[in-house]
């Protein structure tokens, strides 16, 4: 006991490990003493019983087989009539297949990488319906519909993955094959998730540096730079985290309100851009005596666009990256592999960065400020949607509320052909109501704002010429020329 007083941190911190694992975790639960042994809520409970000394190889199809197993008790509670929530509650086995099983697994993190982003979006949406016909309490033979639908595509893609690792033959994987696919994978992560980041960079630096401004891109770098760092912090948090919990839910809440936040200051950035885009109004700004603490906060707002953009998509390509480091030692050149799909995949953004640098400076002023301002427009555009996808589909706050939230997180049947589409992933939609309708209304405000913007920018510029006449604006006539 006086132990325990003279360390009242780490009693402090024993209490909070006892209350996170109580919040995140679940105990094993069995429909029969039969099934006691091997039958497991979370896939780390799985693996630590079937492989404690991590010698034998989990394969995908174990994995759904126990995704299998744990739907199938919540069937069984479902036609028991039992109570809808709490461990014993039919609803908990349908919730935590997804968290505690497709993610914590490494399931959708390999189906995305060697298989498509689409065909994660479309397991991810099934999960939704699944879910959404067991918290309406639809019809038995609905739900079982439902789960059996769900159980059939998971099944489809772990045969695909056990045939790429060789998991279905004698010798396991380690072809030279599969260390080509993994690169392939990896190079895909690394590219796809730093585009959209590498977009926003290069077009704020690109139009610095054409606006004589090019002091001002150490913000931009500089907010780069604490992103990654940041990244690699939230990576470790995560994973440390994740480890205790055997829940992946925490990683997407993050996402999620990263990316919501990015929305609103790509807005702004996205805004105060336009209003630049007619050179007379971008030459006043320039020789304005009083814009340099104006400017200054105008710089600290692309530092901190430039931090958000990076940050939303570092740690989870550190995460992605971590989970093929674990596999690579099991396969021929498995390393070679995973560092050439980084090293790859990293040229492939800076070549990017590079064309949008060098060539967004030759673009005349007005289309340049048009064309980064309608950008910036999209890329909120496309976080909003990410974001609400991560928050209320991945992030499970659809489930928890309920409700009429819940009915719009499912795919709206006749969009359900953006699923299977990577480009439309890419820009965040998806064939929701929850991501879409937030999508359409911030276009119609996008558009509405742009047109007042020109309108506004028109006039000024209408206005210059008598203003020149009055030596009151433009006493420089050479301005216009050297802001080019």
């Amino acid at each position: 006991m006086t132990r325990l007083r003279k360390r009242p941190l780490a009693v402090l911190l024993v209490f909070m490990l006892v209350m996170m694992t109580g919040m995140f975790s679940s105990s094993v639960f069995a429909a029969d003493d039969g099934q006691k042994n091997t039958y497991y809520m979370t896939y780390k409970k799985y693996a630590a019983a079937v492989n404690p000394d991590g010698t034998k190889q989990i394969t995908y199809n174990d994995v759904t087989d126990q995704i299998s197993n744990l739907l199938e008790e919540g069937m069984r509670r479902y036609e028991a009539g039992t109570k809808r929530d709490g461990d014993d509650g039919y609803y908990k086995p349908f919730s935590n297949a997804y968290g505690f099983w497709y993610e914590t697994s490494g399931f959708e993190k390999t189906v995305m990488g060697y298989i498509s982003g689409a065909r994660v979006t479309e397991v991810e949406l099934q999960f939704s319906t699944m879910r959404k016909a067991v918290s309406n309490s639809e019809s038995t033979e609905n739900v079982r519909k439902e789960v059996d639908t769900l159980v059939s595509m998971l099944r489809e893609d772990a045969n695909k993955l056990d045939d790429l690792f060789g998991y279905n033959s004698e010798g396991g994987g380690g072809t030279g094959g599969l260390a080509w696919a993994t690169f392939g994978a990896v190079f895909s992560i690394i590219l796809r998730e730093g585009l959209e980041a590498i977009l926003i960079v290069g077009a704020m630096v690109a139009y610095l540096v054409k606006t004589k401004n090019k002091k001002g891109t150490i913000y931009v770098y500089a907010g780069s730079v604490l992103a990654i760092i940041a990244s690699v912090i939230l990576a470790f948090i995560l994973y440390s985290f994740t480890s205790n919990t055997s829940n992946s839910i925490p990683q997407e809440i993050v996402e999620g309100v990263t990316a919501l936040l990015a929305v609103a200051v790509l807005i702004y950035v996205s805004n105060w851009m336009i209003s630049k885009a007619e050179s007379d109004s971008w030459t006043k700004y320039l020789s304005d005596k009083v814009s340099a603490s104006a400017e200054k906060g105008k710089m600290l707002a692309l530092g901190f666009t430039a931090f958000l953009a990076v940050f939303r998509e570092g740690a989870e390509v550190i995460l992605f990256c971590q989970q093929y480091f674990s596999r690579a030692g099991m396969m021929e050149n498995g390393f070679l592999a995973v560092f050439g799909g980084i090293i790859g995949g990293l040229a492939a953004v800076a070549l990017v960065f590079i064309l949008i640098r060098v060539f967004g400076v030759k673009i005349p002023l007005k289309p340049f400020f048009l064309a980064t301002s309608i950008l910036m427009s999209i890329m909120a555009i496309a976080f909003l949607g990410a974001g609400m996808w991560e928050l209320f589909m991945d992030g499970g706050l659809a489930d928890s509320i309920g409700g009429w939230v819940q009915e719009i997180a499912v795919t709206i049947p006749w969009l359900s052909w953006m699923s299977g589409n990577d480009t439309l992933a890419f820009f965040g939609i998806y064939p929701t109501v929850i991501t879409l309708v937030p999508q359409l209304i911030l276009l119609v405000i996008t558009i509405v704002t742009f047109i007042i913007a020109m309108k506004r920018n028109k006039k000024k510029a209408g206005a210059s010429p008598a203003a020149e006449s009055t030596g009151e604006e433009g006493s420089e006539p050479d301005h216009e020329e050297k802001a080019e």
